[in-house]
């Protein structure tokens, strides 16, 4: 398979598929392909909704590529596909799914390799970004957690955001906030506890990333290390990772399924209607069946990428649905 071949067939794969040998042929030829992939971040960066769907997922895989070979060259690019709105349903979410939100933190650390800097000023940056800024904090404190920058510099970065959070009071800025204080908490960054603290009661806190209560309670027994708990993979494999995550989506689907939901022998059902059973006097005749049914359009039929129905702004696959 040649590269022409390998980009035609990663285009029209669909669903769960996975074209592997197409991936593997595209990492094969990377230096060969990188310059057809800034097109496509050139492109999406002038013009977010002008790429076509098989342009996007050359544009999902090859930005995956660009964290699994560290191609800290692509930095730039990288920052500037990130600098816009990427909640729900944007175009940004749109190419890149749950990874937006997942391998971010993963594609920062990689891409950055050690540029701190850069980092920050990402986050400190006047666009519409709020889970990719959050994610590039996470890659900063990743840094700190293997030695490349030290607690000095560190606090020095946090200091920094927490002036830009507090200075511009914002729905994206309460979500940073949040997400900057469950960070300190779990790097033991105590120095900044009184200051979060106060805050706690000027309803500045985003509740759904991390409450009021929470920064409050400054508890960091329960703390998670990014790099230790694998959230950011300095070894990245993006094949090995995409399979995993296709091979979970099959597992949650099956789990979903109508399948095992009624027992495999009618034990079960005689012990409860069956002579003497608990729901044995119970009268099931067509009149109370009628009573009780449910039109079946009025049921709610969301897809496992929609909306959550209860409100929440999240997918259904990661809410209700779980």
């Amino acid at each position: 398979m040649n590269l022409e071949q390998a980009l035609l067939a990663i285009g029209n794969a669909h669903g769960n598929d996975l074209p592997v040998a197409a991936l593997e042929t595209v990492k094969k030829h990377w230096t060969e392909f990188y310059p057809q992939l800034e097109k496509l971040i050139d492109q999406f960066i002038t013009d977010e909704t002008s790429l076509t769907d098989e342009q996007n997922a050359l544009l999902f895989f090859g930005t995956l590529f660009i964290a699994e070979f560290k191609y800290s060259q692509a930095l730039t690019k990288c920052l500037t596909l990130f600098s816009r709105s990427d909640s729900f349903l944007t175009p940004l979410e749109k190419v890149f799914g749950d990874a937006l939100t997942e391998l971010t933190p993963t594609i920062f650390y990689n891409v950055a390799n050690g540029k701190t800097q850069a980092l920050s000023d990402y986050i400190v940056a006047g666009h519409q970004a709020m889970y990719c800024k959050a994610s590039a904090m996470e890659a900063v404190f990743a840094q700190y957690e293997v030695g490349t920058i030290d607690l000095n510099e560190l606090t020095a970065h946090v200091t920094h955001w927490l002036t830009t959070f507090l200075a511009m009071p914002s729905t994206i800025n309460s979500f940073l906030l949040s997400a900057l204080a469950n960070y300190c908490i779990d790097y033991q960054l105590d120095n900044f506890k009184d200051k979060f603290v106060g805050l706690a009661d000027k309803n500045l806190f985003d509740d759904d990333r991390f409450s009021q209560e929470e920064v409050v309670e400054w508890n960091n027994r329960f703390a998670r290390k990014l790099i230790a708990s694998d959230i950011i993979q300095p070894n990245f494999d993006a094949i090995e990772t995409l399979s995993e995550w296709a091979e979970d989506e099959i597992s949650s689907l099956e789990d979903n399924s109508l399948e095992g939901l009624l027992p495999d022998d009618t034990g079960a059902f005689d012990a409860l209607m069956g002579d003497g059973g608990l729901l044995s006097d119970i009268l099931y005749d067509e009149q109370t069946i009628l009573d009780n049914s449910v039109p079946v359009s009025s049921l709610p039929t969301v897809g496992r990428n929609e909306p959550c129905p209860c409100g929440s702004g999240k997918k259904y696959k990661k809410c209700c649905l779980q």
